[in-house]
């Protein structure tokens, strides 16, 4: 059935209707007609919907005589007569033409609209030329307009000149326009009747007015808007007298220059309410002359980010205050002794700031406030909330990440409240080891949530708070340390919808036998990080309303009930990790969307039900599960992150698996997974996690352009073959953490690995690498950056810096080997981690001095090849290096003596090569390093060697008196007596051994002794350095 056709016989149908909306609807002029059945109706809707002139308008308003309301916006009436066509409904109030591409022509006969009050022409270009013209050819505004919105046109400050007309208007929107500068707003006055004014949105930074003989005044103006201006400090206080007469006043994200007062605004005796939110050029000064703003009951000084203390100014002034923001700055110490007695305030907002201290008399003294929040500041709160002890009218407390403390005077505990709270959300710390539970809870029967998480609170469980407040509707106490069992209340709480009593030492066993009667309304339960024992209750089953159920990190045994999400529940969030539940993985999942069974002693296989899932995480690792990864794996079409890491799975990974188009986290490491390893060409996977496997081979095309990789683990394996192909194919992939270890990898380093330029954790090692090092990869950055704190907890980056997406539940981890020691990093850590090892290789030729300019990077292991030459000096400007360890290789020379500049250096080892002359000078780390840094090197010498590289070296005396002791004269003496002594001996010695043949046969045995003792010394000594050598 045809459109019009459809109007028409509805028409005839309702013959009474009254409001009709076909609003972002595709509709023609030519179906106008067909409305005009609707005779009764009063309100006409059809924005969006595509029209495009004045055709059969006339005929459509000629029949709809009761219309009082049209929509037009968001057409296109350019070069229509749209005005004209309007005249015949002659009852219309309310027209919006806004955003319908006016032009000068559409509204000139606009006035003919008499009974118009409600006008909206934004975002259609006008300015006051295009007025200007209009005027000259007889426009004029229709007399009856209550409400004119223009906001988003052209206008400029002469346009104000043209509203004199408008007696009868009350609101004006001129938001969005191009108002600037010092605004004359004389035209305004003569809008005697106007009581809402919009100027926000502009460039005003002051307002004059030049009157003239018998002008009149915007006395019934009762709310101005100033907002995103650029308001003149200097001249606010005379810009704001014409409008004297405003009760409300916003002043919101201005560019403000000079300064601003409170006493800027003590003209305006009748200003109620005043709001200056977001104002960063707003300081302290504005609070000194507070106490003459004696009419206020609203004010808002949000988010301007003053600092410092706030000022003593007269605070006990404002008694007709009501409310009073403060939150959002960068207020410091304690509150004003003058910040007392505003006995009308009911809601008072100090969050997001610094302020310190106790609250003392202060808050004693607001005896009206219903509403008080203060959360993370450093406020001291005493447990027994005795500062309150004057209030009555007290019903919401927010005060969370301040600190809690025991009163000075314990006899103040036991005070009965006058006030009757809904709302107490406190969750801060103490340095208290044990706190008690605050007494004045055994009084409160009306609240709604409670939450003191993160107190130190003794004794058992507090069970008395269900039976008093049979209202709550969410009771928060983790970390609390409560003892004892959870026992249900006598009575069903049917508002209850949220418990969480995680991270606690609640003992016992989950209440079975008819939690589902007593809280048969729950959503969420958090009974995580206990020790809570015994089997889970098939009672959660029978919960249909239960959508989030944490047990997890409790002493649980036994299997999962198999009704928990089957038919009648409606559960989404199930986690049950580290426990010790066993049995096979229920078969249903109905409407789950987390599962996490992670660490506990689940057997048998996956089951094949997973196929109709709506999961989109899920964790089964830590588990005794055999069997293979089923092909319905991979229909879990919504999955997001999988793990099935520590089980005992076997044969190949399903391609279908790695190709789920959401999936971004996959990790099936320690398992027994055979084959190779799949393609990832068709994956959009950012995080893999292969390892400890016995996968044997790559796929030929291993990524494409398209891959986002954040992490590739395929460690420990049994892969063989060269890494090439997939290091071209990873060119693209801006991949973070590449980790090969103890593979059967073979061939040369490939150039293409340097085109990894996010790589920040290398480890190739314990393969079989052949040939030099690429120079290149000492071009590479090995940078951290913030960004990738986010990345490593699941925030994946788009193209540029400012887009990306978050995958939640996402926390990865790496194994590096570092300091001589294996390290599990942590998503924290790991942002700040880089490192390269290359280790347990035949990595030969020298090491490329291109590795110095790595100067961010933290660890770099190239021990255990077969690397020749010396140890490059550029290596000193690794000022990060925490770990270097060039051990077990034949590099020979000097070692670089500016080593000892690296102040960052945990561990160094040159042990086992070929090195010679002295080690680096022991200061800085250098202190820390023993003779185990060294060994294996026989020409090396000095500490912390035994070996002395001056073994005859003795320090001359010198007496502190003998001056120039060195000259000419001296050593030219010193050498000829020292080569007459010397000629003197050896003649005697000659001549005896000529006189005497028994000493000269002495003699020559003597010599053929020492002759011998030093050939073999040589001999031995030179076998030693030979093995060394080659070990």
């Amino acid at each position: 059935m045809c459109i019009p056709l459809v109007f028409e016989t509805l028409s005839s149908q309702l013959l009474r209707l009254e409001i009709l909306d076909i609003s972002q609807n595709t509709l023609t002029n030519d179906m106008l007609p067909s409305l005009g059945g609707f005779t009764s109706m009063k309100e006409l809707y059809l924005s969006d919907t595509g029209l495009d002139s004045d055709n059969h308008i006339p005929d459509l308003c000629s029949m709809l005589k009761n219309l009082e309301v049209l929509d037009l916006s968001g057409n296109n009436f350019n070069d229509s007569d749209i005005a004209s066509a309007l005249s015949e409904l002659s009852s219309l109030k309310s027209l919006n033409l806004g955003y319908t591409q006016l032009t000068p022509r559409s509204i000139l006969n606009i006035s003919k609209i008499r009974s118009l009050e409600i006008l909206d022409l934004e975002g259609n270009q006008l300015n006051e030329s295009i007025l200007r013209r209009l005027e000259n050819n007889g426009f004029t505004w229709p007399t009856n307009l209550q409400v004119l919105r223009l906001s988003s046109n052209s206008f400029t400050n002469e346009f104000l000149s043209s509203l004199t007309g408008l007696q009868r208007l009350k609101f004006l929107d001129l938001n969005y326009n191009q108002l600037n500068g010092s605004l004359d707003i004389s035209g305004l006055l003569a809008l005697t009747s106007l009581e809402i004014l919009d100027l926000s949105n502009n460039r005003i930074n002051s307002f004059v007015v030049h009157q003239v003989s018998g002008s009149k005044s915007l006395s019934k103006l009762d709310v101005l808007t100033l907002d995103y201006n650029m308001i003149n400090g200097s001249k606010l206080r005379e810009s704001l007298q014409p409008f004297s007469s405003i009760r409300v006043l916003s002043m919101n994200n201005n560019k403000i220059i000079g300064t601003i007062t409170a006493g800027d605004f003590r003209d305006l005796g009748n200003l109620e309410q005043l709001t200056l939110d977001n104002n960063y050029d707003l300081d302290n000064e504005f609070f000194r002359s507070i106490g003459k703003l004696t009419s206020l009951k609203v004010l808002s000084v949000f988010g301007c980010g003053i600092n410092g203390t706030l000022p003593p100014a007269d605070w006990f002034k404002l008694k007709n205050l009501e409310e009073l923001d403060l939150s959002q700055n960068l207020f410091v110490g304690s509150l004003p002794s003058s910040f007392l007695n505003m006995t009308s305030l009911r809601k008072l907002e100090l969050s997001r700031n610094q302020f310190s201290g106790q609250f003392d008399s202060n808050i004693a003294t607001l005896t009206s406030l219903e509403s008080f929040g203060f959360t993370d500041n450093q406020f001291e709160v005493p447990v027994s909330f005795t500062p309150f002890s004057n209030h009555s009218n007290l019903k919401f407390i927010y005060g969370e990440g301040n600190k809690v403390i025991l009163d000075l005077q314990p006899s103040m505990q036991t005070w009965i409240p006058k006030f009757q709270l809904q709302v107490l959300s406190l969750p801060s710390r103490t340095d208290i080891d044990s706190l008690p539970l605050p007494r004045f809870l055994l009084y409160q029967n009306n609240l709604t949530s409670l939450d003191f998480s993160s107190w130190r609170l003794e004794g058992k469980f507090p069970h008395w708070l269900f039976n008093n407040n049979t209202k709550l509707t969410e009771l928060l106490v983790r970390n609390c340390s409560f003892t004892g069992e959870i026992l249900l209340p006598l009575h069903p709480l049917t508002k209850m919808r949220r418990i969480d009593v995680s991270n606690n030492n609640i003992t016992g066993q989950i209440p079975s036998n008819n939690i589902s009667s007593i809280l048969p309304n729950l959503q969420s339960l958090n009974l995580s990080t206990n020790r809570i024992q015994g089997s889970i209750s098939p009672e959660f089953g029978k919960m249909s309303l239960l959508q989030t159920l944490d047990l997890s990190d409790n002493h649980l045994s036994g299997e999962i009930p198999m009704n928990l999400s089957g038919h009648g529940s409606f559960l989404k969030y199930l986690i049950l990790s580290k426990n010790k539940l066993d049995g096979p993985i229920f078969p249903t999942l109905k409407y789950l969307e987390e599962l996490y069974l992670d660490d506990n002693s689940f057997y048998g296989s996956i089951p094949s039900s997973f196929l109709d899932s709506s999961l989109i995480h899920l964790d089964l690792s830590y588990n005794n599960l055999v069997g293979k990864l089923p092909s319905v794996v991979g229909n879990l079409s919504y999955l997001k992150t999988l793990s099935l890491s520590n089980n005992h799975l076997e044969g190949s990974i399903p391609t279908r698996l790695v190709e789920l188009e959401n999936l971004s986290y996959l990790d099936i490491s320690d398992n027994n997974l055979t084959g190779s390893v799949p393609s990832f060409i068709n994956a959009s996977v950012n995080y893999i996690h292969l390892s400890h496997n016995r996968l044997s081979g790559l796929s030929k095309r291993m990524f494409s352009n398209r891959s986002f990789l954040m992490m590739l683990d395929l460690s420990y394996n049994e892969i063989t073959g060269s890494i090439q192909d997939m290091m071209q194919d990873l060119a693209h992939a801006r991949l973070n953490i590449l980790l090969l270890k103890g593979n059967r990898f073979t061939g040369r380093l490939p150039e293409q690995l340097c085109q990894l330029v996010d790589l920040n954790i290398l480890d190739l090692s314990y393969n079989t690498f052949y040939g030099p090092i690429p120079n290149c990869l000492g071009k590479m950055p090995f940078e951290n950056d913030d960004s990738l704190g986010g990345a490593f907890n699941g925030y994946i980056r788009g193209k540029d810096a400012h887009s990306g997406i978050l995958v939640p539940n996402i926390n990865v981890k790496a194994n590096f080997t570092t300091k001589k020691r294996s390290y599990t990093y942590g998503a924290s850590i790991l942002a700040y981690m880089s490192g390269i090892d290359l280790s347990k290789n035949k990595l030969n030729g020298s090491i490329p001095y291109e590795l110095g300019n790595l100067t961010r990077l933290r660890a770099l292991n190239l021990s255990h090849n077969d690397l020749i030459g010396q140890i490059p000096t550029t290596f000193s400007n690794l000022e990060y290096v925490e770990s270097l360890d060039l051990s077990f290789n034949m590099l020979s020379g000097e070692i670089p003596p500016q080593l000892n500049q690296l102040n960052s250096l945990a561990v160094f080892s040159v042990a086992h090569n070929n090195l010679s002359g002295d080690t680096p000078e022991q200061k800085g780390q250098f202190i820390t390093f023993d003779e185990s840094s060294y060994e294996g090197n026989s020409l090396l010498c000095g500490p912390p060697l035994t070996r002395s590289c001056h073994p005859y070296a003795q320090s001359p005396t010198i007496s502190p008196n003998d001056e120039e002791d060195d000259s000419p004269i001296d050593m030219h003496a010193f050498i000829v007596s020292f080569g007459v002594a010397y000629t003197s001996i050896l003649l005697v010695i000659v001549a005896t051994l000529y006189i005497n043949p028994y000493w000269r046969r002495a003699w020559f045995s003597s010599m053929e002794l020492i002759i011998f003792s030093c050939y073999y010394f040589m001999q031995d000594n030179w076998r030693r350095f030979s093995n060394s050598r080659n070990l």
